[in-house]
């Protein structure tokens, strides 16, 4: 009776110990995916550089020259700036760059953010010239703000009411004090846009009737005023071979809208009538291109958040769920830094591929079941601290952690090997009880098991020890992955494995505990 009731109150304490670690997998899981920025691709975070992106883009046939104007004013501007330590400008016919770097003290400031903000505002002095001005680096990303960080897609099978809805979108997201630079003519695609301006002549009928003129004797003088400058393509003999000339006047290829808009147009016995007197001209922005989607045309509208991601992640989605739209017609809205669904399913399949070749391997090695489950359920208890190591740092979970979360599930397991191993060589060449086999077995391996963990993890603490913060590189996420994968596990492996074990192996032990009690009594 003795004997039986230590058989059934033994197994309280593995149950207590696998309890707990259930516990704190749930706890840390609970963390991890309400308070760490998750599925960030490379890119975002790969510089710890704070640097600021001036982009001109002009019209197709645009002079060298007129793109050269254009960077000179803003590097007079930059000039003029002592925080700022170097610039540097490459400039084509269509397209200039300038790029504004910032010396080391002032790369996590809000300076290079107020910057950016002066130079957007010197970029709205421009016309029929497209200005942007990016923000990178921790400065903008700490809280400041950069380049269009979130988009959401608009698809339907009518191009207006796709239209409209976007406009909407637009219009509700300029509400919001943390949303800049909203653009409902976005590619999708941060580096790209698809853009195009035109300028619209707004007839005022009411005032044309006060000077006698019809809306076609003003489109006729405005097209006289636009082509004037030209004489037409004329043939002309040069040397005994004709050739077709076009002449020019000086300048003709560059039309300044206010000079267009002081025209004087002729009035039937009058002196004339200024152009802005009875119409207005006004720039729009339209689309240059139209896509289309499974037969469904696709608008993106993509904008700017300044602020917390996790705050910028709140607001995107509360948008997008309080937008309605008809039967037919659908939303989709990504963070443009993250990779997508179909991206995310790949990394789960090559772990999942992963840990079914780790079981493959360990079944063959101890001709068990059973056994290979308990050395798998080492790497959720890895995760653990994978989960922790990125909430307390503050860092995010990149494709480079995921990288480090496949690599850690093929370091951990070897410690649990380890131990599994040793345990059945304890019940085997021993011939020791299942409990005192485990404990033997697990005390014996305490200080190899720490010696490994400690030199591996040792090894990896410079891939995070000389960062400014938790971002700066690609390797951080990796070393992030890694330590607290191997922290969690080493703990973990020496106190709950053997719990594991001991549960994994009670039934058969019990069976045969039984049968051998049994067959002398049958005698």
């Amino acid at each position: 009776t003795l004997r039986l009731t230590r058989r059934r109150q033994w197994p309280l304490i593995p149950l207590a110990a696998v309890a707990v670690a259930a516990a704190i997998f749930g706890g840390s899981s609970y963390l991890f995916y309400k308070y760490v920025n998750r599925g960030i691709v490379w890119g975002r975070w790969g510089s710890s550089d704070t640097y600021i992106d001036i982009q001109v883009r002009l019209p197709r046939g645009s002079e060298l020259d007129r793109t050269d104007e254009l960077t000179r004013f803003f590097e007079e501007k930059l000039k003029q700036l002592p925080e700022i330590e170097q610039f540097e400008t490459q400039v084509s016919p269509q397209w200039a760059r300038i790029r504004v770097t910032f010396p080391d003290s002032l790369e996590t400031t809000l300076i290079p953010v107020a910057i950016k903000e002066q130079l957007l505002a010197y970029s709205y002095m421009f016309g029929g010239a497209e200005v942007r001005v990016y923000g990178y680096g921790p400065s903008f990303y700490g809280g400041g703000g950069g380049s269009p960080n979130y988009s959401i897609k608009v698809l339907g099978y009518n191009y207006e009411r796709v239209r409209e809805i976007a406009e909407d979108l637009g219009r509700r997201l300029t509400r919001f004090s943390r949303v800049r630079e909203v653009d409902v003519n976005s590619s999708g695609m941060w580096y790209q846009r698809d853009k195009a301006t035109e300028f619209v002549l707004t007839i005022d009928r009411q005032r044309l009737g006060l000077y006698g003129l019809t809306a076609q004797d003003v489109i006729r003088q405005v097209q006289a005023a636009v082509n004037a400058s030209r004489a037409g393509v004329q043939p002309i003999r040069v040397g005994g071979k004709e050739m077709q000339i076009e002449v020019g006047l000086a300048g003709s290829d560059d039309l300044d809208v206010l000079e267009l808009e002081e025209t004087l147009l002729q009035v039937p016995g009058g002196e004339g009538v200024r152009l802005v007197d009875v119409a207005t001209i006004e720039e729009r922005q339209v689309l240059n291109r139209i896509v289309r989607e499974d037969q469904q045309y696709q608008r993106n509208v993509s904008y700017e958040f300044r602020g917390p991601q996790k705050l910028g992640d709140r607001i995107h989605e509360g948008v997008m769920n309080a937008t309605a739209v008809p039967p037919g017609y659908r939303l989709e809205g990504r963070d443009e830094w993250r990779w997508e669904w179909e991206e995310e399913k790949q990394i789960y399949g090559v772990l999942a591929i992963s840990l079914v070749l780790i079981f493959m391997v360990t079944a063959a090695l101890f001709e068990s079941v059973r056994q290979p489950l308990v050395v798998l359920l080492t790497v959720p208890m890895a995760l653990v601290g994978v989960f922790l190591m990125f909430f307390y740092t503050d860092a995010s979970f990149t494709r480079e952690a995921w990288i480090g979360v496949i690599m850690m599930g093929g370091i951990v397991v070897n410690n649990a090997i380890l131990l599994v191993d040793h345990v059945n060589h304890v019940r085997r060449v021993e011939g020791l009880s299942l409990a005192d086999a485990t404990v033997k077995g697990t005390l014996e391996r305490v200080r190899p098991i720490l010696m490994t963990s400690v030199t591996t993890i040792f090894g990896l603490l410079p891939l995070v020890m000389f960062s400014d913060y938790a971002d700066a590189n690609i390797w951080n996420a990796l070393g992030f992955a890694l330590i607290g994968g191997l922290a969690s596990s080493t703990f973990f492996v020496l106190t709950v494995t053997p719990s594991l074990y001991f549960l994994f192996e009670l039934r058969p032990e019990k069976r045969r505990v039984e049968a051998t009690e049994l067959v002398p009594a049958a005698v």
